[in-house]
């Protein structure tokens, strides 16, 4: 609500102006209005005024204590705190949002500065001293997520023509060059400051007439350091061109590194397609490239003697061009590079040039085949070659100029889907896999990178000229990229360009009075900061670390000294990240983490990441070897375990969001937490192949990382609102299963630090739970599981199942009986699957879990409902593995368990599953290795399926396969009585439940019933006569002729009406009452013990030890000090050792607290209570209240 609209002027001689509030009120946001604004619509009469057009305000907010118990007389009493703040006011119609608390209030705002008059309206809310009434219950709705998609013409993700916003900003210039001749000043031929100064300047040519002389290659690789003007002529291309190769001489260092240069200048002009030549069916443009291809032999002029450090790098800023890349791409060239990697006198810095230099020749064919969409094309590599020509600007540069002037670029992005999502994908982590990026994203990402790339062009113009209009626009829309997720994983490195940092620097010195594009690049440049990658950038660095104490308007002194600190880390090196992260690490539990910290821990680990990533790109291990060196110049060793200290002290801070009692209000927020965690996995999991781990660290860190993924899966759920957070959460996870996978195929001895340590840890933390989501616990311990024992079993260490399991069986076994049953499943399959029938553990899990059930059943009728959901819950993972297609080991495995007396007990007791049917007909198809009774228990659980109608019993061929089953049987094994009275009722309940029996397999029952005749028996209970005629007339119409002959012996049978038998099912799920919940998640309450006995003094401990006779001379000892009495005899002892004495017929004689409880204990209350427990362990199985169970 609108709190106050004032125009105030400063009054006095400190230019002081204050506003005081009626009643105490909570200030959210101050909003500042230029002169001749109309602020409200409805009452046009009011109009601001403000005067100057840029100032500072100092403001200072009355702190007023609300919302606790402390009376009036103690608050008037309270000292007068202010609560200062700076608004910096650099124009326009600009909100300040005002963090207040929500313990705090206000009545008083005191405003300072330099200025003349200000026209402000103040938000906020009016707060009430009285104390709040008792709370009423409410519902709450989970926040929603909504995006708000940006207007079209700054989307350059859903533009046609990406570049049109850049255009548009670039007409604000008067007089302004083309946005190709700005790319190509700004990025790649970067003209001396003298041209700058000249009259014709930005157009100004290359002059490639020079036929009168002879030229060289030098000058021909200075004649190209201005663009070639647009038009020029073939001939004029085919006469430099011939002059180059004129120029060229016996192969040497100079002359590739000119030729690269030459080929690098070239690079970025622009196309001139002068002329169409047909070769064969193809059409061949001829370009200025194919000139110079023609002309130039590059076999003769490169080879692996001539290419130096300088020349690599050129060619790799030459081939961004898509001509140049494909000239570059031949066989021979390729050759070249492999040799030169192998050369003795290679360089880091040259192997890094020729695997890039490889792999962008390459790239360019993967990203022009993504542009058209072709089929597995791959979008990842695609997105991948972006962000690697951004990270030079003339590599940059040239790709920008090529894609927006090469017309068949431009008609693939044109002529493209159009995307509907709201905001473009971030595909430059390289996270994101091929397979799950449509074409339609990757071109609206491209689009956003092209959009992206053209306006920084344009605000590197805008700023050299200077043009303050144009550059405070173009800054303006680059911020607002940088706040939407998507632009700005595009804009953040691009932003980290040399020029780029250094115009940024440039803005944010001497903003006084403020200024909107000073307050734009401070605002650009803390965002970077957010990112420790940046502080990898020595030109970022240097100038974060140029700003002076108070000398920024939109970054505060705090933020300012905490990315100092981050930025002395960076230029400190690895012994500067080795120092931080050790020193966290030694503090421990009571390590302070806020803001600052997370910073420098981020940055810290981001200089180690780096420094060992630099072995993958210079191909040599001298990254590690820097690591170590660092570690070892620190005095210290084992930097693997103090990382996994800082990660567990990192845990511990999340942790603390997500437990099931209050907590206190964090101080800093989920998401750089997530990061920071997130981050140190990787560390971790690199250190990991430089360190010799102990099981004591590994159980450690398998214990965090569970409780990290815990927290990482709930906050990654899609009903969290806040974005960034949700995507961290994504990440932690990721990074929680690769460090347990990197530490699972560990080279070290399997048993004590491989996956023996870490699935054993996961199965006994999954089942243990301190004030958390015990579900949720057993839920992530199962999915790392599963990601521990990936599918692809060769990634784990060779002969590791023989080795590993028989050490974690037991609690293995454990774990695996508190699954749900579809998880069971799950384990189950992949134990199986990797165990390829060497131990048999899926056939130990499986019978172990049958003896269980079959054990639960004999006490089903004394625990009730609890024991039928688990019995149940059993039979559905037994079904489960009997679905699957590789499911014969699991029938094999039944045929020597106790199957069937499960079956036969469920049936007595008038029991039935849905999931019995189907194991009863997977085990009837091959029926003759089963045992008499299991067979005959299939053929009941078959007829009981029958009569209860159960779908998957009604699917199959119900009668076929009991008929097949008592065919296998001789006649003395079977119960016809039993069996009888079982096919009846199965009769009754089809013919009651269908009006035709088409259906009906009529020679299945044949078989069936003359398979049970029995001379003694010939009841068939269940039918009724109206029934039995009406099967028995559909059996004479739908029998075949052969089987006809039977038809008396079935008449022989007679209808005996009974009533059909009450079956019950198992239930699925389950009810708990909320104060059993919550009795569950109290902590296990503490028995009374007896304290221990105190300590004696050290006198008496040392006499004790000696024997001295008589008693005397010890109480008249002078070493016995502290006796207030002596005595001479011991007749008070004596008196206390008669049996008399101990009598006391007042009460029960006295028993010791212990043994009263073993007493207790022992003895069979009427109500035995059961101690709320944390460990699982006592629990079995467990189950989720969730919505599969029915619980929400």
């Amino acid at each position: 609500m609108l709190l106050q609209w004032c125009t105030l002027s400063p009054a006095g001689p400190s230019n002081l102006s204050a506003i005081r509030f009626s009643s105490p009120s909570r200030v959210h946001s101050i909003k500042i209005f230029p002169t001749d604004v109309q602020p409200f619509g409805q009452c046009p009469d009011i109009i601001a005024r403000t005067e100057p057009e840029a100032f500072f305000l100092d403001v200072y907010f009355n702190a007023h204590p609300v919302g606790s118990p402390v009376d009036a007389k103690q608050k008037l009493k309270a000292p007068n705190a202010l609560m200062p703040t700076v608004i910096p006011y650099a124009g326009g119609i600009v909100e300040y949002a005002v963090n207040m608390g929500s313990e705090f209030a206000t009545r008083l705002m005191i405003v300072r500065g330099d200025f003349e008059t200000v026209s402000m309206a103040i938000y906020g809310d009016v707060v009430s001293d009285t104390p709040p009434k008792s709370p009423t219950s409410s519902s709450l709705s989970l926040p929603t997520r909504s995006s708000v998609p940006l207007v079209p013409a700054l989307d350059a993700a859903k533009s046609k023509d990406p570049t049109a916003l850049a255009r548009n900003l670039l007409a604000l210039i008067p007089n302004a060059p083309s946005l190709s001749l700005v790319i190509r000043l700004m990025f790649c031929l970067k003209q001396p400051n003298d041209d700058w100064e000249l009259p014709d300047f930005p157009h100004l040519y290359s002059d490639l007439n020079e036929e009168d002389m002879d030229i060289d290659l030098d000058t021909a690789f200075r004649c190209l350091s201005r663009p070639v003007i647009d038009g020029i002529s073939s001939e004029q291309l085919h006469r430099y061109a011939k002059k180059v190769s004129e120029a060229v001489g016996p192969r040497d260092d100079a002359q590739s590194y000119l030729i690269a240069g030459i080929l690098s200048r070239s690079a970025s002009q622009t196309p001139e397609f002068t002329q169409a030549l047909m070769v064969g069916h193809f059409w061949v443009h001829n370009t200025f490239f194919d000139t110079l291809q023609q002309a130039l032999d590059l076999e003769t002029i490169f080879d692996p003697s001539t290419l130096d450090e300088d020349t690599l790098f050129t060619l790799l800023d030459a081939s961004t061009n898509p001509d140049i890349s494909r000239l570059l791409k031949a066989s021979w060239f390729l050759n070249v590079l492999r040799a030169v990697l192998v050369l003795p006198s290679v360089t880091p810095q040259m192997k890094k040039a020729c695997r890039r230099l490889s792999d962008r020749v390459g790239s360019w064919t993967v990203f022009e085949q993504a542009l058209s969409g072709v089929p597995d094309a791959d979008y990842t590599r695609a997105a991948l070659f972006l962000k690697d020509i951004g990270k030079e600007e003339k590599s940059f540069g040239i790709w920008l100029s090529c894609i927006t002037t090469h017309e068949d670029l431009l008609a693939k992005i044109r002529d493209a889907p159009s995307y509907e999502g709201v905001y473009p994908l971030d595909l430059m982590s390289g996270l994101n896999h091929s397979e799950d990026i449509t074409h339609s994203e990757f071109i609206a990402f491209v689009r956003a990178y092209i959009g992206v790339a053209s306006v920084l062009a344009v605000y590197a113009w805008s700023d050299s000229l200077p043009n303050l209009h144009c550059r405070e626009r173009t800054l303006g829309v680059l911020r607002l990229w940088q706040e939407i997720p998507g632009y700005r994983a595009i804009i953040s490195p691009l932003l980290l360009l040399p020029q780029m940092t250094f115009r940024l620097e440039c803005m944010t010195i001497g903003n006084d009075p403020p200024t909107t594009a000073g307050i734009n690049a401070e605002s650009l440049l803390f965002a970077l900061a957010a990112n420790p990658q940046s502080f990898l950038n020595p030109d970022f660095v240097r100038c974060v670390r140029g700003w002076e104490p108070w000398s920024l308007t939109w970054i505060n002194e705090r933020e300012r000294a905490d990315i100092e600190r981050a930025a002395k880390i960076a230029d400190e090196g690895i012994g500067g990240a080795v120092e931080e992260l050790v020193g966290f690490a030694k503090e421990g539990l009571d390590a302070i983490l806020d803001q600052g910290r997370i910073w420098a821990l981020r940055v810290a680990v981001a200089v180690i990441m780096h420094a060992l990533e630099d072995n993958t790109e210079s191909g040599t291990k001298c990254g590690d070897w820097t690591v170590l060196e660092a570690v070892w110049g620190e005095h210290t060793h084992g930097l693997l375990n103090y990382a996994i200290d800082v990660f567990t002290r990192i845990s511990v801070e999340v942790k603390q969001g997500f437990s099931l009692t209050p907590s206190p209000s964090p101080t800093i927020g989920l998401e750089p937490l997530l990061l920071v965690t997130n981050e140190s996995l990787y560390l971790i999991a690199s250190l990991h192949a430089l360190s010799i781990t102990t099981s004591r660290a590994v159980r450690i860190l398998v214990n965090s990382v569970l409780d990290i993924y815990s927290c990482a899966d709930v906050a990654s759920h899609e009903s969290v609102a806040n974005c960034a957070v949700r995507d961290a959460a994504l990440l932690v996870k990721h990074a929680c299963a690769n460090v347990l996978c990197a530490f699972s195929r560990s080279s070290q001895d399997q048993s004590k630090c491989g996956p023996s340590v870490v699935l054993r840890t996961l199965f006994e933390a999954g089942l243990h739970f301190d004030n958390v989501d015990p579900a949720r616990r057993l839920l992530s311990a199962f999915y790392l599981v599963l990601r521990v024992l990936a599918d692809d079993g060769d990634s784990l260490p060779v002969g590791w199942m023989p080795v590993v399991i028989p050490q974690i069986l037991t609690p293995l076994t454990i774990f695996f009986r508190h699954l749900e049953p579809v998880h069971k499943v799950q384990l189950v399959q992949r134990l199986v699957s990797l165990d390829r029938g060497v131990l048999g553990l899926g056939e130990f899990l499986v019978q172990g879990e049958v003896q269980r059930l079959a054990g639960l059943l004999k006490v089903m009728a004394e625990r009730g409902v609890i024991t039928q959901w688990e019995v149940g819950a059993g039979l559905e993972f037994v079904a489960g593995l009997m679905e699957d297609e590789d499911g014969d080991w699991c029938i094999a495995a039944l045929r020597q368990s106790e199957l069937g007396t499960i079956m036969t007990g469920l049936l007595e007791a008038s029991l039935y599953s849905k999931h019995l049917g189907t194991i009863a007909g997977r085990l009837a198809e091959n029926p003759e290795s089963l045992g008499i009774e299991l067979r005959l228990s299939l053929v009941a659980a078959l007829l009981r399926g029958v009569q209860v109608q159960e779908p998957s019993v009604c699917r199959m061929n119900a009668f076929g396969l009991i008929s097949a089953v008592l065919e296998t049987t001789d006649e003395k094994d079977r119960d016809p009585e039993r069996l009888l009275w079982e096919v009846g009722h199965a009769l009754g309940a089809i013919v009651e439940s269908n009006d035709n029996l088409s259906s009906l397999d009529s020679e299945s029952v044949v078989n069936t019933l003359l398979l049970l005749d029995s001379p003694s028996q010939s009841d068939l209970h269940g039918l009724t006569s109206e029934q039995w005629i009406k099967l028995y007339i559909h059996l004479e119409t739908s029998l075949p002729l052969n089987m006809l002959p039977m038809l008396p012996i079935i008449k022989g049978f007679h209808p005996s009406p009974s009533p059909p038998p009450t079956i019950s099912f198992l239930p699925s799920t389950l009810t708990l009452p909320l104060y059993d919940l919550i009795s569950l998640l109290q902590p296990p309450a503490s028995l009374p013990s007896t304290p221990p006995p105190k300590r004696k003094s050290p006198s008496q401990d040392v006499l004790g030890l000696v024997a001295i006779s008589p008693p005397t001379a010890v109480l008249r000892s002078p070493a016995v000090t502290g006796l207030t009495k002596t005595y001479t005899r011991n007749d008070f002892r004596e008196l206390r050792q008669l049996p008399s004495a101990r009598q006391n017929t007042s009460r029960l004689p006295s028993m010791h607290v212990d043994e009263f409880l073993q007493v207790e204990m022992s003895s069979p209350p009427l109500v035995q209570p059961v101690a709320p427990s944390g460990d699982m362990l006592n629990l079995s199985p467990s189950f989720n209240m969730g919505k599969e169970n029915g619980y929400i």
